[in-house]
Parts: C-alpha cells; structure tokens; sequence
C-alpha cells in the first residue's frame, strides 16, 4: 500500500508544542507531552463533528500535523473507529491511509497467530479490535474503488471480526461460572478483565469486590462489540452475549437517590457510595465503586446507542434466563418495544447528565455530604471553565478523562453544540504552542 506524505493545513495557527494532560486541584498543568496531544486531537474531531466550528477545525488540523509529525503511521482502534464514522476525518487522506494500514496489520497479524490476537492482552484490545474490524468492513462495502487493491478483502475483514467476535463470546462469564469462580453472580455476563488471565486477573485487585469497575468502561466496550457484530452478521449467538453483556443495564428505570444525589441539575455521584444492588428488576445503570463521572455515564451511552441502532432484544429463552439471570427476565425486559423505550429512555439520560456536570455549576450546587474542601471550586474560573472534573467530582481535571466525555456524547448522539464549544475553549487551554 503507497501512503500519502502528509500535507500540513494552512491553518493560520502557530505549531503545537505539546498539551497538557492535567490540571491539578491547586490550578497546575502538568503533563506536557504527546499524549496530550493525542488526547486533545479526538477531543476536538469529537467537537468538531458536532459544532463545524472553523475554530475547533483549525485546531484540529493544528494538532494533527503535531501528531502525524511525530509519527506519520499514528492509528489505533478508537481513532479508527471515529475517523470511519467522520466524512471530515476521513477526508484526510493520510488519516485513511493509516486506518486501512491498521486494518491490514491485522488481518496479517491474525493470519501469521491468531492466538496474538484473540488470547493476549486485555479485553478492550480485543473488543476494540472487533469494534474497528466491523466499522471497517462497512466503510469498505459502502466505498469500494480501485484504491482497494492491496488491501485486504472484505471476506478478510469479516474472517478476522468474527474469530474476535466469537472469542468475546467465549470468554463472557455464565452465572454458574460467575458464582462458582468468583462467589458473585454479579458477574454473570460480564468478562475477564485481562484475556489471558483464566481468573479474569486484575492483578492486585481482588476481581470479588472491584466486579463492579470490570462492568463499567470494559463492559460497555464489550456491549458495543458485540451489538455491533450482531448487526453486521445477524448470528444470534452474537445477539445473545450482547444482551447477557447489557444484563446490568436492562432493567434500570430510576436512579437510586443514594448513589446519584438528586438535583437540578443532577448532581455529582456521591464518591464511595455504598453499591445497594436490587433484584434482576432494577439493576443500577451505572455500577462502579467510585462513583458515575461524566465519561464512564457517557461512554455507556455508546453502549445503550449500539444496542438499539443495531436492534438488540433479549431471547425470549428459559435456557438464555438460566445461563445469564437468576429466574426470568420480567416482561418490560423481554417486550422488545418496552426494552427499547427503556434504553432510549437511558441513553438520553447519559446526554443529560453529561450536560448538567459540565463546569461551571451553579455556587449552590448541591455537593452532597462530603466536606467543600474535596471540591476547589465549581468551576467558575477561566482555569476550569467548561471541563469536567475527573471521575465522581475529586479536584483534578485530565485530558483522558474529558476526552471520554466527549467521545461517548458524540458517538451516542449527543448534540448540544454550545456545550461543546465551551469544552473546547477549555481543551485549548491545555494547549502549549511555539
């Protein structure tokens, strides 16, 4: 494959030196370097694909030519994923180049040992990699040219997704394993943090009592995977696993006013809140120990959007229920039409608590019970002005974590443009130029 030179974009910008990856609770930045970098360019094409701000578009380029400077081969699968589903990004011809090259390491990595792939490593590489693989495929079917030649075939493509696909399956956790292994049916449907690990490892971390963190972020990648597959393929066993996967989120249709404290706007989670699991009729949409944060409640929502775009029931099966579910799955579960209103229903929650979190809140916001003192303010300065604060409120701001944030927001629909402008004035704060 003949790669494109990468042509700088006129953006009348200085260059970028690098962006910071943190602001500390005291109003420091640290972190300069190419991460940030990296994370503030997602940030801005997520921006971007919303608002078609000139501004936000220049940045962009800006920190692209940054990135591709530093290494013109840059790709990985979440940037994979976005530039396909981005007539901008895609629109970048050595962006395209890198996507189809990631795409062919693949392929070739997987035809040289399939075990590289589908037996190391942690379970959002290899859910990632499925999710990118699908995404690509499609890309391909509706792009077919001439410039195909020497790429993978989509017969390829499709070969390679459904041995990760089917590994995902493998792997996901039954209840009789979830109870046996681990001691916590909570796990059912759920999957190993670490592939290779037989235990479902988390290395120092005692998988009994952080199950609820192995069901947030990575759960929701698998979810996506996994809806994804099932609406590419239509193999039901891919149809199965993703609703198994989603099985916390089924049922959800209130949020427990001990783990979100109830405002209005609504408020930050309450930080250690203690995990007050219902009956299978009213699991928590969002369970992880140290609280919701904006970018794991927005990443569940790509999660939620999978599911119903590529139309994700739950099997009307008593062999499905005891495999996965301790009983039947009530009927607002198993009706396809109540299930679907019910994630919807949740999706928009997620842009709404997204939306709401975004600093500055109001000086009366209600912080719960937890001393002021945790929080350095609402958010009110220029410093912090249109973030977020890390995970379920503590003082510190990163660019890993809003960059979530708005990827989730973004890829689940979420569309409020003055947001986003807002965040990113606070991304260009982050920004060191020449």
């Amino acid at each position: 494959m003949v790669r494109t030179p990468h042509a700088r974009a006129d953006t009348g910008l200085p260059q970028v030196v690098g962006a910071y990856t943190q602001l500390t609770g005291d109003g420091r930045y640290t972190g300069l370097g190419m991460e940030g970098v990296h994370h503030a360019m997602v940030a801005f094409a997520a921006m971007h694909k919303v608002t078609r701000s000139a501004r936000q578009r220049s940045i962009f380029e800006a920190l692209l030519d940054r990135v591709l400077d530093a290494d013109p081969t840059y790709m990985g699968f979440l940037l994979g994923v976005q530039v396909l589903a981005d007539s901008f990004l895609a629109s970048h011809q050595q962006l395209l180049d890198n996507v189809h090259g990631y795409a062919a390491s693949l392929v070739e990595r997987f035809a040289a040992n399939p075990d590289q792939l589908l037996r190391k490593g942690d379970i959002r590489t290899l859910t990632g990699n499925a999710s990118f693989l699908i995404a690509y495929a499609n890309f391909r079917k509706r792009h077919e040219s001439k410039r195909d030649a020497g790429l993978p075939t989509v017969r390829e493509i499709d070969a390679v997704a459904t041995a990760l696909l089917d590994r995902i399956v493998e792997l996901q956790f039954t209840l009789p394993e979830a109870t046996s292994r681990f001691d916590n049916p909570r796990l059912a449907g759920g999957f190993p943090h670490l592939v290779e690990g037989p235990d479902g490892s988390m290395g120092s971390w005692d998988v009994r009592t952080w199950s609820p963190a192995m069901l947030s972020l990575e759960q929701y990648a698998a979810v996506r995977a996994l809806a994804e597959g099932f609406g590419r393929y239509r193999r039901q066993s891919y149809r199965r696993a993703a609703a198994a996967a989603a099985r916390p989120l089924l049922a959800t249709t209130e949020i427990d006013p001990n783990l979100v404290y109830a405002g209005e706007p609504p408020g930050f989670p309450l930080d250690g809140a203690e995990l007050e699991f219902g009956e299978e009729t009213g699991e928590m949409l969002y369970a992880i120990t140290y609280g919701w944060s904006p970018n794991a409640v927005a990443d569940l929502g790509t999660a939620l959007r999978a599911l119903l775009v590529h139309d994700v029931t739950v099997p009307r099966s008593r062999s499905w229920a005891q495999t996965y579910w301790r009983g039947m799955p009530p009927e607002s579960v198993l009706d396809a039409r109540s299930f679907r209103a019910g994630l919807a229903a949740k999706l928009a929650f997620t842009h709404r608590f997204v939306e709401a979190t975004q600093l500055p809140v109001p000086p009366d916001f209600p912080w719960i019970d937890l001393p002021r003192a945790t929080y350095p303010g609402t958010g009110d300065d220029d410093l912090r002005r249109g973030g977020w604060y890390d995970g379920s409120g503590r003082g510190a701001m990163s660019a890993v974590y809003s960059r979530i944030a708005l990827n989730g927001y973004v890829a689940s629909g979420g569309s409020n443009a003055r947001m986003l402008l807002r965040a990113g004035r606070w991304w260009e704060s982050m920004i060191v130029w020449a």
